[in-house]
């Protein structure tokens, strides 16, 4: 977690540009469509008799494109997790027989994460209704953006142009 934060060290809120009304309301429209995503993601997850990182997970498990499945710690990064916390999650997947430990080939102690038949067919139910979900409410999630950086593009122009203006 802490090279999370790390990477938003760069941001200097001494130099913030001001706001305006319609740049926290276009903030708070693209935080309502995300949340909006999320709760039905979380809903989702529940039906399927999973909590929300689980579901986030199996997802991880699948995506990742090596031979034999992701290490525990490529899972951490990937979740924005602690180590112990993927630790935790694959050994109650495992419990549940949706994913399954395999030791690596040429270094026993390294472990790789796999679906099992479970886990995938779960998975795929998953991921076929967020899919479509994203087919509708996915257009109110683009707007929600492009107003918020339409938005923040002219305060930056805005900005500058004061900027310049003062500075002869």
């Amino acid at each position: 977690m802490d090279s999370v934060a790390g990477s938003y060290s760069h941001l200097q809120p001494n130099l913030a540009v001001r706001l305006e009304e319609a740049d926290y309301r276009a903030l708070a429209g693209f935080r309502f469509q995300i949340r909006r995503f999320l709760h039905f993601s979380e809903a989702q997850a529940h039906s399927e008799g999973l909590e929300p990182q689980q579901h986030q997970f199996l997802l991880a498990v699948r995506a990742f494109s090596g031979a034999n499945g992701p290490t525990i710690k490529e899972l951490a990064e990937q979740l924005l997790i602690r180590h112990h916390s993927a630790v935790g999650l694959a050994d109650r997947l495992t419990d549940r027989g949706m994913v399954q430990r395999q030791r690596g080939g040429n270094d026993r102690r390294q472990v790789q994460i796999r679906l099992t038949p479970l886990g995938e067919s779960a998975l795929m139910r998953l991921s076929n209704a967020h899919l479509d979900e994203l087919l509708h409410s996915g257009p109110r999630l683009i707007e929600a953006l492009t107003t918020l950086l339409r938005q923040s593009r002219q305060d930056l122009e805005d900005n500058v142009s004061k900027t310049q203006d003062s500075n002869p």
